[in-house]
Parts: C-alpha cells; sequence; structure tokens
C-alpha cells in the first residue's frame, strides 16, 4: 500500500481527493494536514485517518510516501519542492503554480530527488472530452477547423478562488482544464495566441468575471472560455469539421455524483447527449452520438500503476508546464491587447 496524505481539506482536499484515493486498492489514505483543529477533527472523523496539524508533520512521517497538494495555487511550488526534497512522491492540484519559473523549480526538485510529480487533470477522463475525441478520431466530422470549449456559469467564486493572489486569474481554474485538454488533442503545437479577462461584479473579487482565450494551431482555431458571471446556456463544445458540425451541452456529471457519495452513479441526462449535423444525399441531419463514459479513477489508478513500476506516468509535470506557459501568455496578452507568439506543445 501506498501510504499518501492530502494536504487541505478545502473542497478538492475533501469531494474529490479524499474519496478518489480511498477508491484505489494500492493507495491508503493515510492522512490529512489541516490547520484548523475543527478541519482536522472532520476529517479524521470522516476518514478514520490520522490528523496533522501542520505540513512538516506529514514529511517527518516516515511511513509517507505521496504527498497530494490540495492547497491554494500559490503555495503549490514551495510545498510541492518541500515534499520532493522530502523523499515524497506528490501529486499537485491544477493549476500546477502560477508562473512557469515556479513549475521549472518544481520539474528542478523532481528530477534532483528522482521522485515522482504529477498534476490534477482529472477532467481528461470527462464523457464529454472523452466522446469529443472518438468523434475526432473515427473522422466523423471531417478535420476540425473551429473548436470552442467553454464552461460558462453564474456564480461567485469560493474563498480564496476570487484573489488573484492566490488563485491567478479566472483563466487558471477552470482554463487550466481546456487548455490541458485542447493540448492532449494532438493538434500539433499551438502557434500563437490572445486572451481577454473582464472583470467581476462582485466586492472583492479580482480574479476576473469572464475569460477568453484563441488559441491557433496550424488549419484550427481552439477558444476556451470560462465565466462566473453567464446566465445564458452556452454548449460545452461546439465544433465544425470539414464535414459536418458537433455540440454538446452540459457539464460531464462524475463530480456531482461524487460529490454526493457515489461517482458510479454518475447519469448524463438523454437531453444533453451530443449531436452531429451532418449534409446527406437526402439533406441535413441530427444524429446523436452515444456517449464514451471514461472515468476519473484513472488518474489514481494510473498513479499507483506508475509508483508500482506498471505504467508510464499519463499526466507529466512538463505538460503541466505547457498549461501554465499558455496561462502565463495569455494574461500577457489580456494586459497588454496583444496577440503573443509560442509555440506551445505539440511534443
Amino acid at each position: 500500500m501506498i501510504e499518501t496524505v492530502v494536504v487541505g481539506y478545502g473542497l478538492a482536499g475533501r469531494a474529490f481527493h479524499c474519496p478518489l484515493i480511498r477508491r484505489q486498492n494500492s493507495l491508503n489514505l493515510h492522512g490529512v494536514v489541516a490547520r484548523s483543529p475543527a478541519v482536522r477533527a472532520e476529517a479524521v472523523a470522516a476518514w478514520g485517518v490520522v490528523g496533522y496539524a501542520g505540513f512538516e508533520e506529514a514529511l517527518a512521517d516516515s511511513r509517507v510516501q505521496l504527498i497530494v497538494l490540495a492547497t491554494p495555487h500559490d503555495s503549490h511550488a514551495e510545498l510541492a519542492v518541500r515534499a520532493l526534497e522530502a523523499g515524497k512522491d506528490c501529486v499537485v492540484d491544477k493549476v500546477m503554480a502560477l508562473s512557469e519559473a515556479e513549475a521549472d523549480r518544481m520539474i528542478a526538485a523532481r528530477d534532483a530527488s528522482g521522485r515522482m510529480l504529477s498534476v490534477f487533470q482529472n477532467r481528461r477522463w470527462d464523457w464529454d472530452y472523452a466522446t469529443l475525441k472518438a468523434v475526432l478520431a473515427r473522422g466523423l466530422i471531417g478535420q476540425p477547423l473551429i473548436i470552442e470549449s467553454s464552461v460558462c456559469r453564474h456564480t461567485p467564486p469560493r474563498t480564496w478562488r476570487g484573489d488573484v493572489t492566490q488563485a491567478g486569474t479566472i483563466l487558471h481554474d477552470w482554463g487550466a482544464h481546456l487548455v490541458d485538454q485542447a493540448l492532449q488533442l494532438g493538434l500539433g503545437p499551438c502557434r500563437r495566441l490572445s486572451a481577454w479577462i473582464t472583470p467581476a461584479p462582485w466586492p472583492g473579487v479580482n480574479s476576473g468575471g469572464h475569460g477568453r482565450i484563441a488559441l491557433e494551431f496550424d488549419n484550427l482555431l481552439f477558444q476556451v472560455e470560462m465565466s462566473r458571471i453567464c446566465r445564458l446556456e452556452r454548449p460545452r463544445w461546439w465544433v465544425v469539421g470539414t464535414e459536418g458540425g458537433y455540440a454538446k451541452f452540459g457539464i460531464d456529471p462524475q463530480e456531482d455524483a461524487l460529490r454526493a457519495g457515489d461517482i458510479d452513479r454518475a447519469v448524463e441526462p438523454a437531453n444533453l447527449t451530443a449531436t452531429i449535423r451532418r449534409e446527406t444525399a437526402t439533406g441535413v441531419v441530427d444524429m446523436p452520438v452515444e456517449t464514451e463514459k471514461s472515468h476519473w479513477d484513472s488518474y489514481y489508478a494510473n498513479i499507483a500503476d506508475h509508483l508500482e513500476g506498471r505504467a508510464p506516468l499519463a499526466v507529466t509535470a512538463e505538460q503541466a508546464r505547457d498549461v501554465v506557459r499558455i496561462l502565463d501568455a495569455a494574461v500577457q496578452s489580456a494586459s497588454e491587447h496583444s496577440v503573443i507568439a509560442g509555440p506551445w506543445g505539440g511534443d
């Protein structure tokens, strides 16, 4: 068993990491780090684990092999470096870091320590993303020309996520997932980008209310859009191809099922099934697309398999650094109202 400690017991630690780790036969949820005595007691009672009042206590525990950082974004680099230097393997919640320089420090510490470093890009296993990949791989809409990937809601950010110092911009939240998905589609390198960030209407929220990045690949425009201020529904995916179009509404259902207590009970409503529109000899036809049901378990299953020598790492630190580099450029573009040249990704 790989003894594992989750650092931080906010939403990410409590609702995502702890239950997903507990589902893996090769991982043992050994402990939780939480500074608040009340929060620490809640974690101990919920999971029957060791409660650590501080990060150093967990690092000093020789039983612990894997550290999972579910803390504010601005803490990731420092805590990951300390964990790696202490001889622990490390998983970092997305986004990996708030700058390329921080990501470089983390990778250097990994290389010096010989330990593992990965980033929790669990949404590579979202159903909507898996379905899109299958559609593109089968050539059902021909060559894609425009891909729009959006998560637009109307809700203020929780706790520290509205503070640009701790969280980065709105692009560093869902944007970290959407950019990672774009880079994993095998489109080649992103050649240049432009980005926009609009303010949030809530007092004390300075990380942005709406963000958009236009990523230019060879012969393809990939737009990612995320919003906290959008009252209107947008498609999760909207794709134009040379032989048809693809549209998908609705967010992957695994998060809601996991937070409700059983991710295996995730169900996608029938009215949210993806649709392909093609022109045939008899006219324009809309065709439903069967949903590809990948599973968030795949992330921690791969971590366990990798640490036990059975598989290569699915989400590498270098891949996560590419996401950070694009977000750095996007923030620069939004600030300067400029187009930033790459390339990024595509290795």
